[in-house]
C-alpha cells in the first residue's frame, strides 16, 4: 500500500518534461521592446480596427474593418486592436464586448500582403511578441468577450484572435474556424495552439492543427470550440441578446467573476482557493449583495 502512494507521491513531483529535438530549429534572438515594433507594424497598412462602446448597455464593439482583403488584419490593424484594449482595460463601465467582422465575415487571418513587406524570422518573431501581449490582454479584460464568426469564417491568425475571447458564436452558414496555418508552411504564434489545446484537448488541437482543416458551426459547438450558433440574418443584434444575459450581474460582481474563472485555470488547486475567498469577501455586505437581500431574489 504505502508503494504504491509513493509512486504516486513521486510521479505527482517529477518535473515537468518538454519535448526538445534537435531536428527542429528554435529562435533565439532578442525581444524588443513594444514600442520598436509596433512602430514597424504601422509600415503594414490598410484597414482598422474600429471601437464602439455603448455606455448604456456596458457593451463594446470591436469590428475588423479591412472588406477588400475579407478583414485580414494588417500591421496597423494591430496596432489599433493595441490601443483599443487600452481604452477598454480602462473603461469603467464595461461589462461585455463583441468582436466581429466588416461586411458579415469575420476575418481571413494575417494580412499577405504584410507576410510579404516582413519576410524573415526576425520580422515574424517581432510580430509573434506583439500579439502575444494583445491578445493576452483582450484575454483578461475584465469583461465577457465574444468572438461572432460569419462568413467565410475565423482563419489562421484570426482563429488565434477568436481563441482569445471568452466564447466563441458561429452563424450556422460559416465557413467555421480554420487553424489553416500548417497550410502556409508555418504553425500558430499568438497564442493560438496554446489556448486551442487548453480548449479541446491535446488530440483533437493536434488533429486540427495538422490537417488545417476548417471546423464547421456543427462541430465546433460538439468539441467546445464554439458555444453557440446563432441566426445569420440578425447575427449581431442575437449576439448582444446573448451576451446581455450573461453579463446582466452587477458590474463588480461581473468583473470578479471573471478574474475567479481565469486565474481558477492558470492556478494550482490552493492557490485558486486563496483567490476565491479573497475576491469574494469584499462583496460580501456590498451594495450588491444588500440590495438583492433587501429584495429576497434567491427566493423568487
Amino acid at each position: 500500500m504505502w508503494s504504491i502512494l509513493n509512486y504516486f507521491f513521486q510521479l505527482k513531483h517529477m518535473p515537468k518534461v518538454f519535448m526538445r529535438h534537435k531536428s527542429i530549429n528554435y529562435y533565439s534572438g532578442p525581444e524588443p521592446p513594444t514600442a520598436e515594433i509596433s512602430k514597424q507594424l504601422l509600415q503594414s497598412r490598410g484597414g482598422s480596427v474600429d471601437l464602439v462602446k455603448n455606455e448604456d448597455t456596458g457593451i463594446a464593439t470591436l469590428c475588423l474593418n479591412h472588406p477588400e482583403r475579407r478583414n485580414a488584419i494588417s500591421g496597423k490593424m494591430m496596432v489599433d486592436l493595441a490601443n483599443a484594449i487600452d481604452m477598454l482595460e480602462s473603461w469603467s463601465v464595461g461589462k461585455g464586448l463583441i468582436v466581429y467582422g466588416h461586411g458579415h465575415t469575420f476575418s481571413s487571418g494575417g494580412d499577405l500582403n504584410m507576410a510579404r513587406m516582413f519576410f524573415n524570422p526576425d520580422d515574424g518573431f517581432r510580430m509573434a511578441v506583439f500579439m502575444q501581449k494583445v491578445l493576452h490582454r483582450l484575454e483578461t479584460l475584465p469583461l465577457i468577450s465574444v468572438a461572432l464568426i460569419e462568413g467565410t469564417g475565423a482563419l489562421g491568425g484570426a482563429s488565434e484572435l477568436a481563441m482569445a475571447c471568452d466564447f466563441r458564436l458561429l452563424t450556422s452558414d460559416t465557413g467555421g474556424i480554420g487553424f489553416v496555418h500548417s497550410c502556409m508552411g508555418i504553425t500558430p504564434a499568438w497564442g493560438g495552439c496554446t489556448r486551442l489545446v487548453r480548449t479541446v484537448g491535446y488530440t483533437k488541437a493536434l488533429d486540427l492543427l495538422t490537417t488545417g482543416r476548417r471546423v464547421s458551426g456543427e462541430e465546433a459547438l460538439q468539441i467546445g470550440l464554439a458555444d453557440s450558433i446563432v441566426n445569420t440574418k440578425d447575427a449581431l443584434t442575437e449576439t448582444s441578446e446573448w451576451l446581455k444575459v450573461r453579463i446582466k450581474c452587477d458590474g463588480k460582481v461581473l468583473k470578479s467573476l471573471k478574474t475567479m474563472a481565469h486565474n481558477a485555470r492558470e492556478m494550482n488547486y490552493h492557490e485558486s482557493l486563496a483567490e476565491e475567498k479573497s475576491l469574494f469577501a469584499p462583496l460580501w455586505g456590498g451594495p450588491a449583495n444588500h440590495a438583492a437581500l433587501t429584495q429576497n431574489i434567491k427566493h423568487k
